[in-house]
């Protein structure tokens, strides 16, 4: 039998794939085949494709539309997928914007994965408009100063923070400037106190200028946090400061630490731990005079006595030379 009498069957073979390819989309078991099926088909699959990309889901069910998104990524179709960003519109249903946020979000992987240049801009202003986290790692991934701004407001929103975190680390020393003026930026709410929001932004920054080594070129921007209200703060300030080349002003660094260590709670009190151990030769003669003062007391409270604890399992620690095991 000649090819000539093969073709005939081709187009309806095409079609019946074509036609299932909806169905086993939205399938929960065959629609990571479908995806490989719509591949195969190749581009006569992408009007599907996008079809199912723009359905609604009242429920918030989205994986179909991944589905849709991871095909339209393989077939080349980052038109359809930078249209689709670009219109996109948060739902007015909770449960279907949360669906929602994890299409775009994925969508905005797929054109970053692809490194596309015309998406960035795009996304960059989605991201301001939605600080959608799958949409926040996209531009991150990036690593554009034009997005620096962004993710350091990010670093207060619950969701977005730690992506916008990580995007953060990726721009390294370049941030530094950005995020000393956010460590200094408490706003303030209604009611007069700096907002969780911007509380969660400061932490989050200060643990990045730890994390790039930055102490010593921000350390005195920053000392005023040393007597921040948010222990947290203060106590991130005091690791920078600890280490200062002024022998002053890190021995200043570990009394506040210990003023902080007689309040704190459980977590933060094992940080300020870790952080007066770590610096043994420094902190020695701050730990043993606390201690002394505090065991002076005649009927010391319960606060008091957390805080000879903590004292106790310091000194201990300092004795051998700061071993975190002892």
């Amino acid at each position: 039998m000649s090819q000539q009498e093969h073709r005939p069957a081709a187009a309806p073979l095409l079609q019946d794939s074509l036609n299932s390819v909806p169905r086993r989309l939205r399938s929960l078991h065959e629609g990571s085949l479908a995806v490989l099926d719509a591949i195969a088909i190749g581009s006569d699959a992408v009007p599907l494709l996008g079809a199912i990309l723009y359905e609604r889901d009242h429920a918030g069910v989205f994986e179909p539309r991944i589905h849709a998104i991871q095909a339209l990524a393989a077939l080349g179709a980052l038109n359809l997928l930078r249209e689709f960003v670009a219109k996109w519109q948060p739902a007015a249903d909770p449960v279907e914007r949360l669906g929602d946020e994890a299409v775009v979000g994925h969508a905005a992987h797929a054109l970053a994965a692809a490194g596309d240049a015309p998406s960035f801009p795009i996304l960059l202003a989605l991201a301001r408009r939605n600080l959608i986290p799958g949409v926040i790692e996209a531009v991150g991934s990036y690593r554009r100063l034009e997005s620096l701004a962004l993710l350091v407001e990010a670093l207060g929103d619950d969701a977005a923070g730690q992506p916008a975190q990580d995007a953060l680390r990726g721009l390294e020393r370049r941030a530094v400037p950005a995020l000393v003026a956010a460590a200094l930026r408490a706003i303030e709410g209604a009611n007069g106190c700096e907002t969780p929001s911007s509380v969660r932004r400061r932490r989050r920054v200060l643990s990045l200028l730890i994390e790039a080594g930055a102490e010593r070129e921000v350390e005195r921007q920053i000392r005023p946090l040393v007597h921040d209200p948010d222990d947290e703060i203060a106590l991130l300030a005091c690791r920078m400061g600890i280490t200062s080349q002024d022998c002053g002003w890190a021995h200043r660094c570990a009394e506040r630490l210990l003023e902080l260590l007689c309040g704190a709670a459980w977590p933060l009190r094992r940080e300020i731990e870790d952080c007066l151990a770590a610096n043994v030769a420094l902190a020695h003669e701050h730990i043993e005079k606390a201690l002394g003062r505090a065991l002076e007391k005649g009927s010391p409270d319960l606060r008091t006595l957390r805080f000879v604890r903590s004292l106790r399992r310091l000194a201990s620690r300092l004795r051998t030379q700061g071993d975190p095991r002892i």
